[in-house]
């Protein structure tokens, strides 16, 4: 079950107390903190309209057991309030985690153990928390970004722990987040409908294949290819999508890792109410 974490006074306060003796105790210096090029922390697409609570999820993809992680994020505060962090089934175990959104335009958030070797978050990939944000009833529809990023420069507030306290910088991945327009009618009030994802052409496929979504009504949309193990290895398209067909070539000789094995991959369409849709394409090489 998720544990619901907010921004009360007493929070705030726990959260003061409980950072600053595991700052003190497991934080190296800003020189001595290890840089990772593979571990990678990215915010997912998250859309709604003016006036509801939308939940950004936070995904990790890690190499080492993580015994804890810091968030701090900043937003455009007249869109956007928080007003709790969750924890995940990849998380859970954590029993010591706290939130402060004390500062405009700022939301912080961390977990941890006092027994990092039994309860670390195992090597893998998937959300380790969410946040829960409602779009104010006046924000202006469009993408806002949505950033890592530290209080200043002598120390990295984002950045995971291994199970001995020692800090690790991972790469940060960060998705805009859409307010969509809000309709004249009712009937337009609803998402926008995903009619079909068609299958990949050519597949199996060498190299490149072209994949073609169609949309009832225009919308913001997330494209993402995943492998066997659920990893995230390429988006193709993110962003907003107009009405009809719009056909996207993923080349899986030039995406983010240097090479892609043979084997099955799979492809999903995300639109702004969250609804998925998923098909399963073949590369031979």
């Amino acid at each position: 079950m998720k544990k619901p974490k907010g921004g009360s006074r007493l929070t705030r306060l726990i959260f003061a107390v409980i950072f600053a003796v595991l700052v003190s105790s497991a934080a190296a210096p800003l020189g001595a903190q290890t840089f990772s090029e593979v571990d990678t922390v990215s915010n997912l697409y998250s859309a709604g309209f003016p006036g509801d609570t939308i939940s950004v999820s936070f995904d990790l993809v890690n190499t080492f057991s993580v015994g804890g992680f810091d968030i701090r994020i900043t937003f455009d505060a007249g869109s956007f309030s928080p007003i709790a962090m969750h924890l995940t089934a990849r998380s859970d175990s954590f029993e010591i985690f706290g939130s402060d959104f004390s500062m405009q335009g700022v939301a912080r958030f961390f977990a941890t153990s006092w027994t990092p070797f039994e309860n670390a978050i195992d090597p893998g990939a998937g959300p380790v928390a969410t946040l829960d944000m409602v779009i104010s009833p006046n924000a202006v529809p469009g993408l806002y970004d949505l950033r890592f990023e530290n209080s200043d420069s002598s120390m990295y507030e984002n950045s995971l722990s291994d199970t001995f306290g020692f800090m690790i910088i991972p790469v940060y991945r960060e998705r805009q987040i859409g307010i969509l327009p809000l309709s004249s009618t009712e009937s337009d009030l609803q998402l926008p409908g995903l009619a079909d994802l068609s299958q990949n052409y050519p597949n199996p496929f060498n190299g490149s294949t072209r994949i073609s979504f169609r949309l009832e009504r225009p919308d913001v949309v997330e494209l993402t290819i995943t492998d066997l193990l659920g990893r995230v290895v390429a988006i193709p398209y993110s962003g907003y999508a107009p009405a009809g067909e719009t056909s996207v070539v993923w080349d899986a000789i030039g995406g983010d890792i240097d090479d892609f094995s043979s084997g099955i991959y799979f492809y999903s369409l995300k639109k702004s109410g969250g609804d998925v849709v998923t098909n399963k394409m073949t590369l031979l090489k």
